[in-house]
């Protein structure tokens, strides 16, 4: 191919349905439990409801039995010890109930400008507070939900900034640089090597910096960081691709296709794959990415139609033998 096209290099955001905002916001539970901050414990020596706990030695007998032998009941059996969690964090804590307010009062907002500058006012105020890259996690994703990809990146490196091995923010801005990076940025070279070194610490930090809540399964854990890490591979493709390095964008693909759930990979990410084995002349291999991509999206979609122009290509390539003809760049839909 003496030409090489990018049809569907840089959809974004927008042409992504499997957002890191559902990950985050409901992979655990309905409530959202994932990033919700713990309200502050009471005072040593107090209950929840003000009364002085009961002292170390102190016990209390039932009225009338002062002084008789407790009568002897059978011990309850042996409860099995619960299976080991893979590891992970805890969502984090307030530290006073003023910081939890502020905290609440920022992240229910529903101006999102209005909610940003909150999170900004506390992050000045409550300036060790360990729920301000949480704050900005929130803001981030809400951007992210409304595609503004300019504004995504500036709350996913907020994020960085006080939890810089936060796996979701990580993927967050990785996906931004390698999705929006067009190919006339002066500082495009410099975009694609941030990419990467987000992706590549998600990549190290998912198994261990990932925040779940109590009640998470084995099984929700392993399946969010196996999200975090398809799309941390993802990533990596799609600077690669941009790179011309196909052989090693190709590699990625295949990894974040390999970690996804069956029936419920990207489109996009076959397609791209494809890309990457038509311009290494692996035409058979692409031409069966490209009609998984077809399969897999929705009818009219930007990248069902660029799928089946794809398939078509191949199809004939395939077919006939003949090398390819140089193509044209398609416009990238947005």
């Amino acid at each position: 191919m003496k030409n090489r096209t990018f049809p569907f290099a840089s959809c974004g955001l927008v042409c992504t349905p499997l957002s890191i905002a559902l990950l985050c916001a409901s992979a655990w539970s309905q409530n959202g439990a994932a990033q919700t901050p713990q309200r502050p414990a009471p005072p040593t020596g107090l209950s929840t409801t003000g009364t002085p706990s009961q002292g170390a030695g102190q016990t209390s007998q039932p009225a009338g039995q002062t002084g008789q032998p407790a009568a002897q009941t059978p011990a309850p059996p042996a409860v099995p010890p619960a299976p080991a969690l893979p590891p992970h964090k805890t969502p984090p804590a307030a530290k006073t109930n003023d910081e939890f307010a502020a905290y609440n009062a920022a992240v229910s907002n529903p101006d999102l400008a209005a909610a940003e500058k909150a999170a900004d006012d506390f992050a000045a105020k409550y300036a060790q507070s360990d729920l301000r890259g949480l704050l900005y996690s929130n803001i981030m994703r809400r951007y992210q939900q409304q595609n503004d990809s300019e504004k995504t990146l500036e709350m996913g490196r907020k994020v960085l900034t006080y939890e810089p091995n936060d796996p979701v923010a990580l993927v967050m801005t990785a996906t931004v640089l390698a999705e929006r990076t067009r190919e006339g940025d002066l500082d495009r070279e410099e975009r694609y090597d941030e990419a990467l070194k987000y992706a590549q610490r998600a990549l190290e930090s998912t198994n261990s910096d990932l925040v779940v809540p109590a009640n998470a399964t084995a099984e929700q854990i392993d399946s969010a960081k196996k999200v975090l890490e398809s799309m941390a591979h993802s990533a990596i493709g799609m600077v690669d691709l941009n790179r011309k390095n196909d052989a090693e964008a190709a590699q990625q693909f295949q990894q974040s296709i390999n970690l996804s759930t069956p029936g419920q990979v990207e489109p996009l990410t076959y397609l791209r794959l494809a890309l990457a084995q038509d311009h290494q002349k692996q035409y058979p291999e692409a031409l069966i990415s490209a009609n998984k991509a077809v399969e897999s999206s929705a009818a009219n979609s930007p990248v069902a139609m660029l799928a089946k122009q794809e398939v078509d290509r191949l199809s004939k390539l395939t077919g006939t033998g003949a090398p390819p003809a140089p193509t044209n760049p398609t416009s990238t839909p947005h």
